[in-house]
């Protein structure tokens, strides 16, 4: 089985991971002098008055990365954190794969960081051994200081230009774990006052002299063409400069973000469409299909025993079918870009989580290579894995080149953002569990039925990884059962794709962990029970190509079950539930849900949530980072995107209500550390709140939930 986090891998064009395609090389090389700073490599700089700039290979979307990676480096440097200055990289031979998704920044960068955080330090270190005429091991380093064994002190900042003269060292130490004094320690965002003080530049703060401003109206079926259209009428609107036709639509290009509004408002009443071949693509229809595909042909990605015959030598089958509905990424600063065009060079910035296909594919908009433009990388008002597509960028670049150079910020507005998303894709799901003549779970099936991201990934060609990524979290179920089957029907469709916050894994999760809550009621045991049972002692287990250690994931449930009070008696009314998953075989967590149904009002009370993603870089980080993905992952419980000849219903947050405070329940994060290795922790939290809270309801009132969105009339 091939998981996102190896495609992703691929798609980032390394296959040693994410960050591995960084030239490492020495940026002053022994025997050089360093003129102004010591930069012994891509990540550091330390300028003579001993400030450090770091530079992150990362991109910061509110998952605190522009935290986590500094601390990491500057523990091995020795580093004083209130000397630090924090830069993106750019993309270019230095940084050749800075995508940011699959929950790797941290895991990806740990020793790169730390290798060249310890570099540094070691030839500081040697350049004042040299200095003081004393060995190398009676140096040690502190708080941007080498001291010496007679009591010297030197800055590290004095040290530069004697440091860039020093061999580099090949296999630097690293520090133990226990003498790390940032590292594992609270730490508040590096941004975080910027960010609330409004002086930090995310993608729409972005201003340049003479920026201009472009609004896109975009046919409302996606993939749809303007047929006939009257830019008089656009021209007209004060401010209004040009209208241009790119290859998503007609580009309205103004002096201000209003009137390039108002002249696309006005350019729409006289515009007609060819709506293409989506223009007839509906849910019903989508739903239909799907469920045809539960019993048609499909791609198996897993198999163990013989299931078809222990489901047909059952003493009593259990059967249930599981749906999940179109989702957008419904970020809060919606898609934005500015190019600016020179004749033979440009400039882009843009919040991205693919930099470099990025500025590739502007690029090549521009008819440049890519070393012909620059890309900066602006804060992101949140991803959650839509700006990982390019789509927005590129469209930024063909309207600069369309409508004369620039600078220009092409700007969407919220129901750009419903119409014309990459959506993650619903699918229908079938469970069949067979129970042997004792009781005993025998047979498990499971076969997800929908579109496929991946093939929208990849511009619509199909990948041998198809099967395994469209099914994991269910391919990967981590329970011993004798005989299983994991398949996948692919249902095309002509809308667009992408990966979404815990992706696939999010509905093959929530039909799992639902289904097993139903077998263990039909055996008449406790939930938690059957879980552990399932799990038993088992080590390291594998699953395809990747693997998962289930002493890990039953500890966390352990830990879970144990700090929510699992099995006392509740309030009337009351239900308790829990879910829990190895994400990639790598991280691991569970989560408890406490929920109350009251008139027919789902209340949920508390989740507790505990998680081992390694040791923790920043626990206040690590924290957020729980807490924003158990948010993300309630919301998708209300949150549904519905087509009618191929629009999409919802337009805006009024119709995809994302939870609110005032709804958001008491979480509590406790952490599990099972590894000397990071892991991540941005998407483990998120696929779990979805059947902690489904189960927690049928135990509160005996409903069994499985259609989302949840609809008032589904508690009634």
């Amino acid at each position: 089985m091939t998981s996102r986090r190896d495609f992703l891998r691929v798609m980032g064009g390394t296959g040693t991971g994410l960050v591995l395609g960084l030239c490492l090389e020495p940026r002053v090389r022994a025997g050089e002098v360093a003129k102004t700073e010591f930069h012994p490599n891509v990540f550091l700089a330390l300028r003579r008055d001993g400030t450090v700039r770091l530079t992150v290979p990362k991109t910061e979307m509110g998952q605190g990365v522009r935290t986590a990676l500094p601390l990491v480096l500057a523990e091995e440097m020795d580093l004083d954190w209130a000397r630090i200055e924090v830069v993106n990289a750019q993309p270019g031979p230095d940084f050749k794969s800075m995508q940011t998704g699959g929950s790797t920044s941290v895991s990806s960068t740990w020793l790169p960081l730390r290798r060249a955080g310890a570099t540094a330090r070691e030839m500081l270190k040697a350049a004042a051994a040299a200095q003081w005429k004393v060995g190398l091991e009676q140096c040690r380093t502190g708080n941007g200081f080498v001291l010496g064994p007679a009591g010297q002190k030197v800055g590290y900042g004095d040290l530069a230009e004697d440091a860039a003269k020093q061999p580099v060292p090949k296999d630097p130490p690293l520090k133990k774990a226990a003498d790390y004094r940032l590292v594992g320690k609270p730490t508040l965002r590096f941004d975080g006052k910027a960010i609330v003080t409004g002086k930090a530049i995310f993608g729409l703060d972005v201003r340049r002299p003479g920026q201009r401003y472009a609004a896109l109206l975009r046919c409302p079926v996606p993939g749809g063409q303007p047929r006939t259209w009257d830019a008089a009428k656009a021209m007209a609107v004060r401010g209004v400069q040009a209208v241009v036709q790119v290859p998503s639509g007609l580009a309205v290009v103004a002096s201000s973000t209003w009137a390039a509004f108002k002249g696309r408002d006005a350019l729409a009443a006289t515009t007609s469409w060819d709506e293409g071949a989506a223009k007839d693509f509906s849910t019903a229809g989508l739903e239909a299909r799907m469920r045809t595909a539960l019993t048609g042909p499909a791609e198996e990605a897993r198999k163990e025993g013989d299931p078809e015959q222990a489901l047909e030598a059952a003493s009593r089958r259990i059967e249930a079918d599981y749906s999940f509905p179109y989702q957008a990424h419904a970020t809060v600063e919606p898609m934005n870009a500015v190019v600016q065009l020179g004749s033979e060079s440009a400039e882009l910035w843009t919040g991205t989580q693919s930099p470099n296909h990025a500025q590739e594919q502007a690029a090549e908009a521009l008819g440049f290579k890519p070393e012909q433009l620059k890309l900066n990388v602006a804060l992101l008002g949140g991803g959650f894995g839509r700006r990982l597509g390019t789509d927005f960028s590129t469209e930024a670049a063909q309207v600069a080149k369309a409508a004369g150079g620039g600078p220009i910020q092409v700007v969407w507005d919220r129901e750009d953002e419903f119409r014309h998303d990459l959506y993650h894709p619903a699918t229908l799901h079938r469970l069949q569990a067979g129970l042997d003549a004792k009781g005993a779970l025998s047979a498990w099936t499971h076969r997800v039925a929908g579109p496929a991201i991946l093939r929208s990934w990849l511009s619509g060609q199909k990948s041998p990884a198809q099967a395994s990524v469209e099914t994991n979290g269910a391919a990967d179920n981590p329970y011993a059962i004798p005989a299983m089957r994991v398949d996948f029907a692919e249902v095309e469709v002509p809308t667009p794709l992408g990966w979404w916050r815990g992706i696939e894994i999010v509905p093959n999760v929530f039909a799992r962990e639902c289904f097993l809550d139903e077998i263990a009621h039909a055996q008449g045991r406790d939930p938690l029970q059957v879980r552990l049972e399932f799990l038993g002692d088992r080590g390291l287990v594998k699953f395809g190509q990747d693997e998962a250690d289930l002493r890990r994931l039953k500890k966390v449930l352990q830990v879970a079950a144990e700090k929510a009070g699992w099995g006392r008696k509740l309030p009337a009314g009351h239900g308790l539930g829990l879910a829990c998953h190895a994400y990639d075989g790598r991280s691991y967590a569970a989560q408890v849900a406490e929920v109350s149904v009251v008139k027919g009002r789902l209340k949920v009370h508390k989740i507790t949530c505990a998680v081992d993603c390694g040791p923790v870089v920043n626990p206040a980080g690590l924290q957020a980072q729980v807490e924003g993905g158990i948010v993300f992952g309630l919301s998708a419980l209300f949150t549904q995107i519905t087509w009618e000849k191929g629009r999409t219903v919802q337009t805006g947050y009024l119709d995809f209500p994302l939870l609110r405070l005032a709804d958001t329940p008491v979480i509590e994060t406790h952490v599990v550390v099972g590894s000397d290795t990071p892991t991540g922790i941005g998407e483990p939290p998120v696929p779990l709140p979805i059947p902690a809270v489904l189960n927690a309801l049928f135990a509160a009132t005996g409903k069994r939930i499985r259609t989302l969105p949840l609809l008032p009339e589904s508690l009634a």
